[in-house]
């Protein structure tokens, strides 16, 4: 149930998809760059600033690795943590990422990126049921699951509204 002036939308009626990759670790000069490659060990705050692991250009033009811009919603697809839990965070800075993650790239005229992060977050539970591959060896979100989920969507200063309130009481809690 939600209030009658919001519409249900799939989310990918309102966002786009982009998946990551690994560059050889056979080559070095691959690695150890200036462009943060987010993996699932990176999903430990609500934004991503930095990450443990850095690719190079070179790194990002010989692997299925793609920049993504700031302010998408990245999710972990692929991890045991999908048990329990499903990790969301937004990058401030543009990245990459590896196949075990997604970017959820909304779009900013009709969906605010904070409020479709603490939504996800806010709904786990349902989404994890919705999401989650059962019988697999190890726990993923299946990719079309994902995309055909109704989701809640506010007139966009709703979203921004309610996002701003949540950034401030999460702030005090803090």
């Amino acid at each position: 149930d939600v209030p009658e002036h919001w519409a249900l939308e799939r989310l990918k009626f309102f966002a786009n998809f982009l998946g990551g990759g690994t560059p050889s670790k056979d080559e070095p000069k691959f690695w150890g760059g200036d462009i943060p490659w987010v993996s699932p060990k990176d999903m430990k705050s609500s934004y991503i600033l930095e990450t443990e692991d850095c690719i190079t250009q070179d790194g990002l033009k010989s692997s299925p690795c793609m920049l993504v811009p700031p302010f998408a919603v990245l999710t972990v697809v692929r991890s045991g943590i999908l048990q329990h839990t499903i990790p969301v965070a937004l990058n401030t800075v543009p990245v990459t990422l590896n196949q075990d993650m997604k970017a959820i790239l909304p779009n900013e005229q009709k969906v605010d990126s904070r409020y479709l992060a603490y939504q996800i977050t806010g709904c786990q539970n349902e989404l994890r049921a919705l999401w989650v591959k059962q019988g697999a060896t190890v726990e993923s979100i299946e990719s079309q699951r994902m995309a055909d989920t109704l989701m809640a969507v506010p007139p966009i200063a709703e979203q921004r509204s309610i996002a701003n309130y949540l950034d401030a009481e999460i702030f005090k809690l803090d």
